[in-house]
């Protein structure tokens, strides 16, 4: 008899989507393993958007309240030209139109919770995956880690970001070794999140900033106690498009390009008035998909950036991946409650996940694309600065809900959690 598999369900990458797979694995009674490459968590990034299509699922899991304390509700969004307002737009309708707000918090935040529901004795940290080995006649899947320990899980799931080693393994499975499939967008995002702003009221919470200046953008996020979870957005300078030119971003930096602009919500109505409190700070360079890998192929999954990234124009990096994580749970809960343990059978529900799960991705990877050039007012034909200020000065709320159903009006659940709560 073939030796059983150490989990039903292997995850590389302990980030947001593949601590919120864990904690459903955790759930609905799946064994699971995260690898996770870093040798300890710390704090990454600076803020993170959830919108209604993903607080549905992170509702089912239990972390609403720490949302609710830790996380700032949209009430509106002011936009400027340079010093100019042009509007304030509402958006105190999306809790009653779609049962949550959008909610703004510290990346950390939300990662902490989900690490320390996963169990910490279910993630194996300083676990770098150099190679796997998905063999037609094999019950299980193999995870050749650097060190040269192996793993084996019955399927295994890529959720290790944008330049995830899974994806590239998996590339060189289906014969696209080489491939590249993500573009540099030329952009770079330079973002931080503040302490408290002690000069804003309380007519200030929940209020959003975006600010089109001549040659550059700058939206600020508000989270709790006036925090502001600030993102720039210029042309990038980088050299090269393979890595990352701004991981020692400093307030220095930032400020250099920044620091002098408008800003309403800084006590001397500058940027630098937020950037100089910054809890932290950081900067990348933008990429974009420009072709798809499957999301599934064999017993493996991708979910997340390592199979869509797209422009954080539309805050739906983190919301997308936990999307995946939902919709794959339930082909996964669906696959062992049958307990058929017929790998075919698993790479079925695979092949439905991915069939799934494309078409939507790549729509909102092009939706990104498209908003990111009305928000940066580059559209073809000298089209967007005009696109720009009758999007943000004249458009209506009806069309703001038109143009964000899309987005939040799917929600999807883990089935085998209603089933749990009933």
């Amino acid at each position: 008899m073939a030796p059983q598999a150490d989990v039903q369900v292997l995850i590389v990458g302990g980030g947001i989507a593949g601590l919120t797979l864990a904690n459903i694995c955790k759930r609905i009674g799946l064994s699971y393993k995260v690898l996770e490459r870093t040798a300890e968590v710390t704090p990454v990034g600076a803020g993170i958007s959830l919108a209604p299509n993903a607080l549905r699922l992170l509702d089912q899991l239990g972390f609403m309240d720490i949302i609710r304390k830790e996380g700032q509700p949209l009430r509106k969004i002011q936009v400027f030209r340079n010093k100019t307002k042009w509007s304030m737009l509402d958006f105190e309708w999306l809790e009653g139109t779609y049962g949550y707000s959008m909610y703004s918090m510290p990346r950390h935040s939300l990662h902490r919770a989900l690490y320390q529901a996963t169990g910490t004795e279910h993630v194996l940290l300083d676990a770098e995956v150099v190679g796997f080995e998905d063999e037609p006649d094999s019950p299980s899947v193999k995870v050749r880690l650097a060190d040269g320990r192996e793993f084996t899980g019955e399927v295994l799931v890529g959720a290790d970001g944008i330049r995830s080693i899974t994806r590239r393994l998996l590339a060189d499975k289906q014969g696209l070794a080489g491939v590249n499939t993500i573009r540099f967008t030329g952009r770079t995002h330079m973002t931080g999140i503040s302490y408290p702003l002690k000069h804003l009221g309380p007519e200030h919470l929940g209020v959003a900033t975006w600010v089109f200046y001549d040659d550059c953008i700058l939206t600020s996020w508000p989270c709790t106690e006036n925090r502001q979870w600030f993102v720039g957005v210029k042309p990038s300078e980088a050299k090269t498009t393979s890595r990352s030119t701004w991981k020692g971003a400093t307030k220095e930096m930032i400020n250099e390009v920044y620091g002098h602009r408008f800003h309403p919500m800084g006590k001397n109505e500058t940027v630098r008035d937020v950037v100089d409190i910054a809890e932290r700070v950081t900067a990348s360079d933008v990429f974009e998909e420009t072709a798809f890998p499957d999301m599934a192929f064999g017993r493996v999954a991708l979910v997340g950036d390592s199979a869509h990234s797209m422009t954080s124009f539309i805050g739906q990096g983190a919301c997308q991946a936990i999307e995946d994580v939902g919709e794959l749970a339930n082909g996964l809960h669906t696959y062992f409650a049958g307990q058929t343990n017929d790998p075919q059978v698993l790479r079925e529900v695979l092949i439905d996940y991915r069939k799934s799960r494309e078409p939507r991705a790549r729509n909102l990877v092009y939706y990104s694309s498209i908003f990111a050039q009305v928000h940066t007012g580059r559209l073809p034909y000298g089209l967007g600065p005009l696109a720009r200020r009758i999007a943000f000065t004249y458009a209506p709320t009806w069309c703001w809900k038109w143009a964000t159903d899309p987005l939040y009006g799917y929600q999807p659940r883990v089935h085998a959690l209603d089933m749990l709560s009933n």
